[in-house]
C-alpha cells in the first residue's frame, strides 16, 4: 500500500500508511536507533546516515544526520509524548532553516493483522506547510515507509 496524503487543514499535512505487522513491531521500527537506519536512509543513494540518536521516551530528544555528496541534512527534535505502541508526539527542527519546529502526532492502530499509521505534522504557517509539501516530501516519505514495511 502506498502512503496517502491529504491536508485537513491550512497548517497540517496528514498521511495514513497500512503495514503488515502489528502495532508493536511497527513501533519497534519506527523507535530504533539500529532499525531505523535500515529504512530511514536518506533522498540520494549515496547518502551516509552518520548519526542516529534516538531516546523515544517521554522527555527524550532524537538526533539524525546524513551526509552526502549534495549536502548535509540534520533533523533533531523533543519526544512530548511517547504511548508505546500507539502514539508518539514528537517536534522536528531542520538544520540551516529558520523556522519553528513542527510538531508531528504518530499514532499506530490495529486493523486486524495489519497496523495503520496515521501521522499529522502541523507547521507554524500555511506557507511553511506548503512549501514543504511542494518538496517532494510525500515522494522520499513513501519510499522510506516502503523500506519501513520490511523492517517491521
Amino acid at each position: 500500500m502506498k502512503t496517502e496524503f491529504s491536508l485537513p487543514d491550512n497548517t497540517s499535512i496528514r498521511y495514513a500508511r497500512a503495514f503488515d505487522a502489528s502495532p508493536q513491531r511497527v513501533w519497534d521500527a519506527y523507535t530504533t536507533p539500529s532499525i531505523v537506519r535500515t529504512w530511514m536512509t536518506g533522498p540520494h543513494p549515496d547518502t551516509n546516515f552518520k548519526v542516529c540518536d534516538m531516546d523515544m521516551r517521554k522527555g527524550g530528544t532524537y538526533r539524525w544526520v546524513w551526509q552526502s555528496p549534495q549536502g548535509r541534512l540534520e533533523i533533531r527534535g523533543d519526544v512530548l509524548e511517547a504511548d508505546e505502541p500507539h502514539h508518539l508526539v514528537t517536534t522536528e527542527q531542520m538544520s540551516d532553516v529558520d523556522l519553528p519546529p513542527t510538531r508531528h502526532e504518530i499514532s499506530f492502530t490495529a486493523d486486524g493483522d495489519r497496523t495503520i499509521m496515521t501521522g499529522t505534522i502541523i507547521y507554524h504557517s500555511q506557507e511553511a506547510r506548503d512549501n514543504a509539501y511542494a518538496s517532494g516530501m510525500g515522494t522520499g516519505m513513501d519510499a522510506s515507509f516502503d523500506r519501513l514495511e520490511k523492517a517491521a
